[in-house]
């Protein structure tokens, strides 16, 4: 028998598996409109461990745990189906944009920060700067600020730790992201000190590690990047600092060395939060974080949900879970909480009965937002 011959028996039996598949997903839909006339609830684990134990214990020999793969698939596929048809779309609602509004920003002029305050707001009222990210954080919620603008992850560092942590602490909302391109140089009083120390954000020492490994400095972190320049503009000869151009100038620094960083492209993303919930009308992004049931195949589970939906998953980062959510959920141990960015709006019906059944079905789960990539346009 040739190849075609045998791509052609597979593609028959392919053709025979989609009618059975489709009839078996026809019932399901039979049996979702019972789960709803009798108040039963679309899961049902002692009938999924039974059709999962039974594809097991009659597959052919070998195909075992495949059998059992395949047909939790189909179950996951059919419970995505009888969730969406039981679902109800729920409006979300949101509140209007604050114009003219007071931006909370860390560090102080001259902070990549700062510019991406400009950039998200252009003619904001007044930029008021704090010391710590999470001192924006008690600003925004304590009213001082409308909005507050940090960084919460850079193309080469990655993840800014802090910022989840504080997302989830303070209960606030994202409306909004943008990308600012980050040119670090190394800057101090003079060009011609003979330099010890470097002091920055420990993002950007981060970014620049290849540099100050090669060059044997000793590093002093600082809240942020503006920061450590005008500590450096105020302090000892022998220390530089890691900061943009525009931010030594500002303090009356010295460039010493250019491109500096470990990756020519070097972008810290920014997002925008509120301590509402405010969604513009071409909001094209969705955040979402929540915590999973400890066992095999969990996550890998929740992305079927996703894929069922037809939705783009971007981003997906875990965090250990803090003690406040264990606290919450009765969890404990050592347990995680995912931060899930995919592409949508929460107007797509088939985006909020996905969240609806989420919050639902997670241990913890927390909408984060609905915003826009400022990169993008207004």
């Amino acid at each position: 028998m040739d190849l075609e011959q045998l791509r052609t028996d597979i593609d028959k039996l392919d053709s025979e598996l989609l009618d059975i598949f489709a009839k078996r997903m026809e019932l399901c839909g039979l049996v979702a409109e019972y789960k709803a006339k009798n108040g039963l609830p679309v899961f049902q684990g002692g009938r999924e461990q039974q059709v999962l134990d039974k594809a097991e214990e009659n597959a052919p020999k070998g195909l075992e745990a495949a059998s059992r793969l395949l047909f939790s698939q189909i179950m996951d596929i059919s419970k995505c189906l009888q969730q969406e048809q039981l679902t109800e779309y729920k409006e979300v609602i949101s509140e209007k944009a604050v114009e003219e509004p007071v931006v909370a920003c860390p560090g102080i002029a001259g902070s990549y920060s700062e510019e991406a305050c400009i950039k998200a707001f252009r003619n904001p009222r007044e930029i008021r700067f704090y010391d710590t990210f999470e001192q924006v954080f008690r600003a925004v919620d304590g009213n001082e600020a409308d909005y507050g603008v940090v960084p919460i992850e850079n193309s080469t560092a990655g993840g800014v730790d802090g910022t989840y942590d504080l997302l989830e602490q303070y209960d606030m909302f994202v409306c909004g992201r943008l990308s600012i391109p980050v040119r670090h140089i190394l800057a101090a009083k003079s060009k011609n000190t003979e330099i010890k120390r470097v002091m920055s954000h420990e993002q950007a020492l981060h970014q620049c590690s290849a540099f100050i490994r090669e060059n044997g400095y000793e590093t002093l972190t600082a809240p942020n990047t503006s920061l450590a320049a005008r500590q450096v503009a105020n302090g000892g000869d022998d220390t530089a600092c890691i900061c943009s151009a525009h931010c030594a100038e500002l303090y009356g620094l010295e460039t010493v060395k250019e491109g500096i960083a470990d990756s020519d492209e070097n972008f810290t993303r920014f997002i925008v939060i509120s301590k509402t919930l405010q969604i513009s009308e071409n909001a094209d992004i969705v955040s979402i974080c929540l915590s999973l049931p400890h066992h095999s195949g969990s996550l890998y589970r929740l992305l079927t949900r996703f894929s069922y939906s037809g939705l783009n998953l971007t981003k997906i980062e875990s965090r250990p879970m803090p003690p406040r959510i264990k606290k919450k959920t009765g969890t404990e141990g050592f347990e995680f909480i995912f931060y899930l960015d995919f592409e949508g709006s929460v107007k797509n019906p088939s985006v909020t009965k996905l969240m609806c059944n989420l919050e639902r079905d997670c241990g913890y789960y927390r909408f984060l937002g609905n915003y826009k990539d400022m990169d993008k346009g207004k």
